[in-house]
């Protein structure tokens, strides 16, 4: 990438390698510090120009705003690439991290119950962070600047006023005290109805006090009578598609509000490889009815209550319970043992002409993500580390072998 400038009528560009910088940096949140690989995702970073007005000896910065100047014997001008965060992409991070507030949502959510005892739900709960971004941007580039692997985010968490019903607020349902969210964008029509099919499912379970949830129970299963599809699913080394595809979307964001609300997590394992849908990596949960369960314990003083939604291409999983003090720090993904995809696995087929190529699943490289979660309850600290790791997963390629009979002209 290169700045162009006129030199009396002669094109000319300056050009200066990038800075080295580091592989991560800690983002460090009220309740939590969140890491940004570079490595694993490297469109977090981009090359920007930096004018500078030469006077002698002397730089002085100017802002070009994309213009083209023409240079003289009295203004020379000298353009330097710097390493910096993308301001659009670091949004899309935050946003696909549970980070950001949803300002479409309502302030208070109302929980009542029907004339047949049913729960039902009025309203949205506003969540997450109100993070100042563009100062941000500039505290990140600053830290790029001095080498600082740690970044304090100007940033302050909000959470929805709640108002339930007094039959349920005598089981300790009074407020939010965790919320999971997960982004499907880019999903297949299929994929987005298996998520809200299985969804659907979870909205108004109540997890009473000292039970265990079993996203299984829960579940039960995946026929069309329930409004399932069939979509990609992973299945060993292979995908292909069975009913339900997409339905670990669902069990993800399950997972995430338990483990940012300091749950036991008894049962809970990471998809075989890196799936895009389930950033940050490693907070996804495989789920697979007769294999593969994702489970919680409920250790607060109430009950919980369970309310889904979905909002644009987010999914939320919202308990309501009890605050019972306890205290929640979350780290990571700490990223290692990086391996690169390998070549791509080739099918031939006579569906195709000959030598023709179509891609029916992309690769995905390897590595570990690491999760330290610190919960500090009734004066004893619990620390536990929740590794995923996810193997380098090659491309799946069909190639044509059909031989065309039709005679040369």
């Amino acid at each position: 990438m290169k700045k162009w400038v006129f030199v009396i009528g002669v094109l000319f560009s300056s050009q200066v390698s990038a800075q080295e910088i580091l592989e991560e940096l800690n983002l460090v949140f009220p309740d939590r510090i969140l890491t940004l690989n570079f490595e694993a995702q490297p469109e977090l970073l981009i090359q920007a120009p930096h004018h500078f007005l030469v006077l002698g000896e002397t730089r002085v910065p100017i802002d070009l705003q994309g213009d083209l100047v023409q240079e003289n014997e009295f203004l020379k001008l000298e353009t330097k690439f710097v390493t910096e965060i993308s301001p659009e992409n670091l949004h899309e991070f935050l946003k696909g991290s549970s980070i950001l507030r949803d300002e479409n949502f309502r302030k208070t959510v109302e929980i009542f119950l029907d004339e047949e005892g049913e729960i039902l739900f009025e309203g949205k709960p506003r969540n997450g962070f109100e993070v100042e971004e563009e100062n941000l941007v500039s505290l990140i580039n600053e830290a790029f600047l001095s080498a600082k692997n740690y970044v304090r985010v100007p940033a302050q968490k909000v959470f929805s006023e709640v108002v339930v019903h007094p039959d349920l607020k005598e089981r300790g349902i009074q407020e939010i005290i965790a919320i999971g969210e997960s982004n499907f964008a880019g999903s297949s029509e299929a994929r987005r109805q298996n998520i809200i099919a299985g969804a659907q499912k979870f909205n108004g379970v109540v997890v009473n006090k000292g039970r265990t949830f079993s996203f299984n129970n829960i579940l039960e299963s995946v026929t069309e009578d329930d409004g399932f599809v069939k979509e990609l699913v992973i299945k060993g080394n292979k995908t292909e598609k069975e009913l339900g595809g997409g339905v670990c979307q669902v069990s993800t964001t399950a997972f995430r509000a338990a483990f940012s609300g300091g749950f036991p997590i008894p049962s809970r394992r990471n998809h075989s490889y890196a799936v895009p849908y389930y950033k940050p990596y490693g907070l996804d949960a495989a789920i697979y009815i007769g294999a593969l369960d994702l489970r919680f314990n409920n250790d607060t003083a109430g009950d919980i209550l369970i309310q889904t939604f979905t909002e644009g291409d987010n999914l939320f999983f919202v308990f309501y319970g009890t605050d019972d003090g306890r205290k929640v720090s979350l780290e990571g993904p700490f990223i290692s043992n990086y391996k690169q995809a390998p070549e791509a696995i080739v099918y031939e087929t006579e569906d195709l002409p000959l030598g023709e190529i179509e891609e029916i699943g992309a690769s995905h490289d390897g590595f570990r993500a690491e999760w330290v979660r610190r919960v500090e309850k009734d004066g004893n600290l619990n620390v536990a580390t929740f590794a995923s790791d996810y193997r380098p997963w090659a491309a799946r390629q069909r190639v044509g072998t059909k031989v065309s009979m039709e005679s040369p002209e």
